[in-house]
């Protein structure tokens, strides 16, 4: 067995402790009172198994007021706890928190963040760069012509999505960090040598191999955060992510067009390719020590072993599957839940319309000024990173907005509503210039939510973590595919700068998308609902059945919200979704 230095990440075995004082992490008194009772309707059940579950709050449903279907943690989190939250209050870390949580987050911001934002940095950047690149005298020196950049935009796309398959089977059974290494190493190299093509042939062959290097990399943050950060908590630190892909679409143009004005045997292109391949280097390098794992497969030198302890019991109290070994991928149970559930099919649709509602992958900004023949390259290159810098705005508002509310759905509906607008004056077209300019300046809403919706999906499907990255790449690999051959007919080059089909698409799927997030709430407020006795909430009607004898003494001075029972379930109807 190879030993390697101290200083590389490498796996810690972190045994759990069992103790009362995980309890009080799961928010929780240590001591308990036993009290045999029935379920009622509302716990009933296929999730909720054979077991003791303690109960923190007596609920009565009869007086529900209407607004509280809009409560996304309803029936996770107890009265007492939400009235100890300053909702009125921007904090970066709840106020409910313990010392040791708060320096466990601190810890993960400094890690899981700044990998994050590096990491996707360099993705768009290295992404980006073709179409500066094609502005830039790419298309001239190599010959490209026709649909040449949106093909070789769909090869890349394809080399992604190839690439991703393994990933259904890969995420929670390998060495992530070590992974994410290799695949950075390789995107590095094929990014920096991209400044020797000669012909439209050779880039589209690097393109396709710089796409399967970069596929690991947006599902193992996803998969990896969703496994360290509570959804309340989740979208700050997606925020920061999203913010890396702005930054790498905004300074590419800024770098191309600094590069343009380099003398030297080469052209402006050529240096970008190189410049965008060793900052890729680095980064690569810094993501080895900075990307930790997950809780359960742990390769930090960071972390503690106590607060990888503490990661797994913040987590289990979400109801997160934290479990070291995953069932067999080939399980037969997990794939008939997957194949039977409503999240598969309305998440899957879901994620293709969200996919192919943004426009500016395609160029067209970049085409568009082009065509005004009005610019210098430099000129033209630094306007181009406008709508990214605008974007950083937009992913603030929706991502920190979702954990400031607590409603993430919400603002991933806001977020599709502004992103029609933007497509549908691009659409019309015919309108004044300075309307076409708040258009493309407001395109880049269409990745604002993305950060908010993927760990949603993490969130709905977080009681199995073999399902969970089987269905949650299921779901990405059938958005990614989508965006393959919808952008190579509704974004052919050869429209440019007009692009009626491509815009009225995204205007078309931006509806369309949030229609269907409306039927999703639907089953998802169900399926919490049916899950509120595992979260510690005993639900009961008083007009239309019994009152628990505990409820009865909400009165008194032991107040059943303020005590723990524990319910003995010995059996349970199942039901399916």
């Amino acid at each position: 067995m190879v030993t390697l230095p101290w200083f590389i990440p490498q796996y810690r075995d972190v045994k759990d402790v069992e103790s009362a004082s995980l309890n009080e992490t799961d928010g929780l008194l240590s001591s308990t009172q036993n009290s045999v009772v029935e379920l009622s309707e509302f716990q009933e059940s296929e999730d909720l198994k054979p077991h003791n579950y303690q109960i923190k709050e007596y609920r009565d449903e009869a007086n529900r007021p209407w607004w509280k279907f809009f409560d996304e943690f309803e029936y996770r989190i107890t009265s007492d706890q939400t009235t100890k939250k300053d909702w009125w209050r921007f904090r970066w870390f709840d106020n409910t928190m313990t010392p040791e949580e708060k320096k466990l987050l601190i810890k993960l911001d400094l890690t899981v963040g700044v990998y994050a934002i590096l990491g996707y940095w360099v993705k768009y950047l290295d992404s980006a760069n073709l179409n500066n690149a094609y502005v830039s005298g790419l298309k001239e020196d190599i010959g490209m012509k026709g649909n040449d950049l949106i093909n070789t935009q769909v090869i890349f796309l394809i080399g992604n999505i190839i690439f991703e398959l393994p990933w259904m089977f890969l995420l929670p059974r390998v060495s992530l960090p070590y992974f994410l290494f290799g695949a950075e190493i390789i995107w590095s190299l094929f990014t920096l040598i991209t400044y020797r093509v000669t012909s439209t042939s050779q880039l589209q062959a690097f393109r396709f191999i710089v796409g399967a290097a970069e596929s690991p990399f947006f599902v193992i943050f996803h998969y990896s955060a969703a496994s360290w950060y509570k959804p309340t908590e989740i979208g700050s630190i997606g925020a920061i992510f999203y913010c890396g892909q702005f930054i790498g679409v905004l300074t590419s143009g800024l770098l191309q067009g600094a590069a343009s004005t380099i003398n030297g045997s080469l052209k402006g292109w050529q240096y970008m390719f190189i410049i965008d391949g060793v900052i890729s280097f680095a980064v690569a390098f810094v993501t080895l020590f900075l990307q930790p794992g997950t809780p359960q497969r742990c390769y930090s030198i960071w972390f503690t072993d106590d607060e990888i302890r503490l990661a797994r019991s913040r987590m289990k109290a979400n109801g997160t599957d934290v479990h070291h070994d995953p069932k067999s991928f080939f399980d037969k149970d997990t794939w008939g839940r997957i194949l039977k559930s409503w999240h598969f099919w309305i998440l899957s649709f879901l994620q293709m319309f969200g996919f192919n509602t943004n426009n500016t992958s395609s160029g067209s900004f970049a085409l568009w000024l082009k065509s005004l023949n009005r610019y210098t390259t430099q000129e033209l290159n630094n306007l181009t990173a406008v709508p990214p810098a605008l974007g950083l705005i937009w992913i603030m508002i929706v991502c920190v907005g979702a954990d400031f509310t607590g409603k993430r759905f919400g603002m991933v509906f806001f977020s599709f509503i502004m992103n029609f607008i933007s497509n549908l004056i691009l659409a019309i077209w015919n309108v004044p210039e300075r309307t076409k300019w708040v258009g493309f300046y407001l395109s880049y809403w269409s990745w604002s939510q993305s950060s908010v919706f993927n760990p949603l999906i993490s969130d709905i499907l977080r009681a199995d973590s073999n399902q969970r990255a089987i269905e949650w790449q299921a779901i990405y690999i059938l958005g990614l595919q989508s965006s393959a051959w919808v952008s190579r007919l509704a974004f052919p080059t050869v429209d440019a700068p007009r692009f009626f089909a491509g815009f009225t698409s995204c205007a078309v799927f931006s509806v369309a998308f949030n229609i269907l997030l409306v039927v999703a709430y639907f089953y998802y407020k169900r399926d919490e609902r049916k899950l509120a006795l595992k979260n510690g909430i005993y639900l009961y009607n008083s007009k239309t059945g019994s009152i628990p004898e505990q409820a009865k003494l909400k009165d008194s001075d032991d107040n059943p919200s303020k005590l723990n029972y524990t319910i003995a379930v010995d059996s349970l109807e199942e039901s399916s979704n």
